[in-house]
């Protein structure tokens, strides 16, 4: 009787754990801030039972609900294991630690992204100069076409995986499909992507491709100025990055 007992709470214990995966991705697929009804009605769930898990997921920090408008976000402990498991790829292991030298030799800020559902997010900040205020923190989504990093995605990604993302920006800024191929030939010539206040003002930043070894893109490396002359080709910064993100992408180094 005691081991029957002990096998139906084990298996309580599973499905409960399978229903909350099941409330998390529901919330992953939202991409926004929601209402409960809408994360149950694409769990598959009643409410009353969504909120049941809701309240339990909100307590240990893998949820969070705003006290003002009552929709729920992702919480605290889900970025901190979405971070995680990214930084157990070794290849993102080693693009942080360049980040993080070259940030300190450079004097300046950075950030590292990698490609999300909703675009480049970011998941590493460093500072090896005087910090750089940023208004977009750790796992914030980038545009496409109005950051650095967006553009090298953008660029080095295939059009499918792109592509109702970036409709929606051209439509907002109200740019031709030529603007946004000039800009991916472009990137894709000089090896990085760049802009010129086009996120933050009188911020300037450059973002650099970081492939696999089957020559895929894996995550940018970003580095940022409030110099308009720190870029500059003569200055040497720009090409001694570029060269060293390179050498991440390199099989052989």
């Amino acid at each position: 009787m005691g081991k029957n007992l002990q096998t139906d709470n084990r298996r309580s214990s599973v499905q409960a754990v399978d229903v909350a995966a099941t409330v998390l991705n529901a919330m992953c697929d939202l991409r926004r801030p929601a209402q409960l009804k809408d994360i149950a009605e694409i769990a598959g769930l009643q409410s009353a039972k969504a909120h049941r898990y809701m309240t339990s997921l909100v307590a240990a920090g893998l949820a969070s609900q705003n006290k003002e408008s009552g929709l729920y976000s992702l919480g605290h402990m889900a970025l901190r294991l979405g971070v995680a498991a990214i930084g157990g790829n070794d290849l993102i292991r080693r693009a942080t630690t360049a980040l993080c030298e070259l940030c300190i030799e450079h004097q300046t800020s950075g950030h590292l992204a990698v490609w999300g559902e909703g675009g480049p997010v970011l998941v590493r900040n460093e500072h090896g100069g005087p910090p750089i205020i940023l208004t977009v923190g750790l796992g914030a989504t980038m545009p496409l076409l109005r950051s650095a990093s967006g553009r090298v995605f953008l660029a080095y990604l295939p059009r499918k995986a792109t592509e109702a993302l970036i409709e929606q920006e051209m439509r907002s800024l109200d740019l031709s499909d030529a603007s946004v191929n000039e800009i991916c030939t472009q990137t894709r010539k000089q090896g990085y992507g760049e802009t010129i206040g086009g996120l933050i003002p009188g911020l300037n930043a450059v973002a650099f491709p970081v492939s696999g070894i089957d020559g895929n893109i894996q995550c940018t490396l970003s580095f940022l100025s409030t110099n308009p002359d720190f870029f500059a080709p003569e200055q040497g910064n720009l090409k001694k990055l570029l060269g060293a993100v390179q050498k991440l992408s390199d099989p052989m180094v």
